[in-house]
Parts: C-alpha cells; structure tokens; sequence
C-alpha cells in the first residue's frame, strides 16, 4: 500500500492521509525524478520534505518544490510538487576551483554527500586529469562532467537519494508480457537518426583524424552518421569513441508499455518481452517509469532500451 510521509520546517513528521492521486516521474535522461502528488486538505506548517512507501520499502525521497492549497464545490485539497535528492545538485552552483587528479571519493565528499545522498558501491576511480569547475556550474553539472571524463557514462542518482556513477543497471530480470508483467499496449520505435555509424579518432598530436571506429551493425542498414573525437585531449581518451557508438545503439530502439500496475523501483532492471504479435525479445532494460494513481486505478508507462553492458553497480 503506497503512503506519503511529509516533513514540515519544524522537522515534524507524518503520514498524510486522504492521498487522492499520486504521479510519480522516474527517467536516467533527467537528473532528478518528479513527484506530483494530492491529498484531503490538512492543516499542516510549510513542507520540506517527502518520502513515498510501499508498506515499508521507500519508493522516492525528495524535497517539496511547491505546495497548493485549493477549495472548489468538491471540498478542500493539498497538492505537492516535489522532486528527489538529485534537485540540490541542480539548483546549487559549485565553488569555482581546479582540481589535479580528483577521486570520485573527494568530489561525492565536496558536491554529493552533503546533500544525503550514498554511493552504490565503495569505488574510488581516479580521474588522471584536471578537471576545471568554472563560475555558473551547478554541482550536478561537476558531478557528470567527472563520471564523463572517468568512466564514458553519465552518473544517475536513484529516486531514493543513491548515485550510481555508471547509471543503474540492475541485475534483476522481469519479463513482461507471457507469464510476466502484463501490458495492455505496446509501442516499438527505431530511431536511425541516433545511430551513429563511424567515429574518427585523432590519436596524437602530430595526427589526423585517420582512425576509425566502425559500427558495423549501423554501416550494413546504410546508416551515414560520422562524429570526430579528439584523444589527445584527457577528457575524451579513446575509449570514449565506443561509448559514442553504444551510447547511439541505445537510444535508436524504444518499447513503450502501458502496465495497469506499479513498477516503481525498477529503472534499470534487466527486461524481456514475451509478445505473440512482436519479436521477443531478451537484450532490453527499463529506462523510465512514469507512474500514475487515481481514484480509478493505477499504471505505468515503461520505456525499455537496449540493454549495453552487464555490470551490476
């Protein structure tokens, strides 16, 4: 059963009852995940903070971006925008510094954890570089330029405040369709335009851009798409030319459900499909949730994406 517990300045807490309809917005392509949530009216002193349950499991931890109250014929109401722990990181600008050869450990220390946020696991990379935090960058903003420059990946921080520098992946499985989580539409879209089919690399100083990352599977269905990447420079070392590559399969196929129940909790989980009509499919994860609770019921629109990697982080 899905309860809000609310956190007013006084540092008071409660379960708000009389929850009337509850959205709940989860995506790795945004930084921070979005509650929307409304409630019978109860007095209450301006709210802070947010926590969503299932029972006892915490769905979604953040902050209260706004607040409403409104009276209409129907009765009084409380509406509640909020966002997760990821929003302090946008909405705070960074110091102005350099560093030589951060850790992930010192800049989770400077722009992450006093925020409450955890990290998934004790991993320490060292980025062997300088890294510039120049004037107007939000701390997010220094958090993903160094898990860019480290680990070719854009960094996600769960709904429930835990940052992930790889992004999730999970290696729970669920399949959906037969004998699994059932969906009552489904939506496959292919996107050549993401595909990038070439990446040139220029490997010294004295070079060109003469080296070539091919992506075999896009260059056979025709696909034209050349990006240049510079790996002299430290930033974008040469392994970033097959995160291009990766990156581009990823977002050139999309399967989106409509589940008639909650799957909140499941970004990054492994997915298959089971599907009379569609190919299934085993190689997929859950890329967003997007959750929606009324009085006439609840249901999820998933997105599914090809899964690139198998590292559970």
């Amino acid at each position: 059963m899905l309860k809000c517990l609310l956190r007013d300045v006084n540092g008071e807490e409660r379960i708000f009852p009389g929850l009337l309809s509850l959205q709940v917005n989860v995506d790795e392509g945004v930084p921070a995940d979005s509650l929307y949530a409304s409630f019978s009216y109860t007095a209450t002193e301006q709210l802070v903070g947010i926590t969503l349950y299932d029972d006892d499991t915490p769905l979604f931890a953040g902050v209260v971006d706004e607040e409403e109250r409104y009276r209409d014929a129907t009765g009084e109401y409380l509406r509640i925008s909020a966002r997760s722990l990821a929003a302090h990181l946008l909405d705070n600008e960074a110091m102005p510094c350099s560093y030589d050869h951060p850790s992930l450990g010192l800049i989770c220390e400077r722009y992450v954890n006093p925020y409450g946020i955890s990290l998934s696991s004790r991993d320490d990379a060292v980025y062997f570089g300088e890294q510039n935090v120049t004037k107007g960058s939000s701390c997010w903003r220094v958090l993903k330029n160094f898990c860019t420059a480290c680990y070719s990946a854009v960094p996600r921080i769960s709904s429930v405040g835990v940052l992930y520098p790889k992004g999730i992946r999970k290696t729970e499985r669920i399949l959906f369709g037969k004998e699994g989580v059932r969906f009552t539409s489904i939506r496959e879209v292919r996107k050549r335009c993401e595909e990038i089919s070439t990446v040139y690399v220029k490997a010294s100083n004295t070079g060109t851009y003469s080296l070539p990352v091919e992506n075999p599977g896009a260059t056979e269905r025709g696909v034209r798409r050349v990006r240049y990447l510079n790996a002299v420079l430290p930033e974008s070392p040469m392994r970033c030319a097959d995160a291009m590559i990766k990156n581009s399969d990823k977002k050139s196929y999309e399967l989106h459900l409509e589940c008639p129940s909650c799957l909140l909790g499941k970004e990054g989980c492994r997915a298959a499909i089971k599907d009379t009509s569609f190919k299934d499919r085993n190689d997929l994860y859950i890329s967003a949730v997007h959750y929606r609770m009324t009085q006439d019921g609840e249901s999820s629109s998933i997105t599914l994406k090809r899964r690139q990697d198998d590292v559970d982080q």
